[in-house]
């Protein structure tokens, strides 16, 4: 016998295997697929650069598009509304008339 009576169980191992990310290198890959070069990306990887390319979502620099158009219609469209607001309160008589009126009403 020995001194301890309950078998004790061996920790698992981890297996840990160091991976090095190196972003120009995945970048000139990218750029070699999209162009038709032989690369090392998978099946898959090189699948998604060509759809990335034909659905116009990369430029010509490599990066993607961002959709500023939206964004700068709907800068357009909220200055408009505001710039409406502001002429009919400062050159209108509309809001002197709504005024009054809700003074009158709480008059009687």
């Amino acid at each position: 016998m020995g001194i301890f009576m309950f078998h004790r169980r061996e920790l698992p191992k981890f297996n840990y295997i160091p991976r090095y990310y190196n972003p120009e290198k995945e970048e000139l890959e990218k750029r070699k697929a999209a162009m038709g070069l032989d690369s090392n990306l998978t099946d898959s990887e090189r699948l998604r650069v060509k759809m990335r390319q034909r659905w116009g979502r990369i430029g010509d620099d490599g990066k993607e598009k961002k959709k500023s158009s939206v964004g700068s219609m709907r800068y357009i469209i909220i200055f408009g509304f505001a710039a409406i607001a502001i002429y009919f309160i400062f050159f209108t008589p509309l809001v002197e008339n709504f005024i009054t009126m809700f003074l009158h009403l709480g008059g009687k």
